[in-house]
């Protein structure tokens, strides 16, 4: 139980509620919770799922520490130091970009945003004038955070073998800011079937994913690794099943785990070109 009772404590201060709200939200008496929060009284299941629900988090999470933790609100600054628009705003897309991952677009509110950051709903809204517009951020900030880890890893390699696997590598959801990543982008994938105004900006993303494999692809053919593959047709098949693996990590919709993805990915190109062994 002391597990589940750090873990609903942590649930707890990123909602910033106290242990007696949360008893009256749950329809729980506060001593009972007390005490089950101290290890002296089991929590019934469906006072675990009440919790989870009104903290918005999983009970996986709360049970067992599956996923990442909830987001704890930033620390305002002391008013004497002056905080910049541009850091104020990288603040507030900081705050939402975990949020969005972690929550569940839908279930974030411009509230929550202002609270996690330490500002008000029309600051938040001054910068980001929607909550569709802080998705777009959101997805912008882990493109842009992908192409950084991709050209970091790409002039550490010693050739195009290298590379391709290191293209696998930063492709599994390890940690949980890979795992923050991979949910902003399967939501924004979502969001863009329901409003086809996120369609040209997803596209553009996705289509600048792709290049980069293709040309990546292109200069293993270049060094005699592939023959005559068709790297369009390479590419598209890594994408696809990077794409479906991590997603079935992340809905836990299989016993899928990261090190049986790095494996199959390595064997995305085969038999044109071999990167294990």
């Amino acid at each position: 139980m002391t597990g589940l009772s750090s873990r609903v404590r942590t649930a707890l201060r990123a909602v910033t509620l106290s242990q007696r709200e949360l008893a009256v939200r749950i329809g729980m008496d506060p001593t009972a919770l007390s005490k089950a929060l101290r290890g002296t009284r089991r929590l019934r299941d469906e006072e675990i799922a009440a919790i989870a629900q009104v903290c918005s988090v999983t009970v996986a999470y709360l049970t067992r520490g599956a996923g990442p933790e909830p987001v704890a609100p930033h620390v305002v600054r002391d008013r004497a130091e002056a905080v910049t628009a541009q850091e104020r705003r990288d603040q507030i897309l900081a705050a939402a970009t975990v949020l969005i991952a972690r929550r569940g677009y839908h279930n974030v509110r411009v509230s929550d945003i202002a609270r996690h950051c330490g500002t008000s709903t029309a600051t938040v809204h001054y910068h980001f004038p929607t909550k569709e517009a802080v998705l777009h951020a959101a997805m912008e900030h882990y493109a842009r955070r992908f192409r950084v880890r991709v050209e970091r890893e790409f002039s550490q390699a010693t050739s195009a073998r290298d590379k391709l696997r290191r293209l696998v590598e930063v492709q599994l959801p390890l940690g949980t800011d890979d795992v923050d990543e991979w949910s902003v982008w399967v939501q924004f994938w979502s969001q863009a079937m329901l409003e086809p105004r996120l369609r040209p900006v997803q596209r553009l993303v996705y289509s600048d994913w792709r290049r980069v494999v293709v040309d990546l692809l292109g200069e293993c053919r270049a060094e005699g690794l592939c023959g005559g593959a068709d790297v369009e047709a390479l590419a598209d098949r890594f994408i696809a099943m990077a794409d479906g693996l991590a997603v079935q990590i992340l809905a836990s919709s299989t016993e899928m785990r990261s090190d049986r993805m790095r494996d199959l990915l390595l064997r995305a190109f085969e038999p044109d070109l071999v990167l294990t062994g």
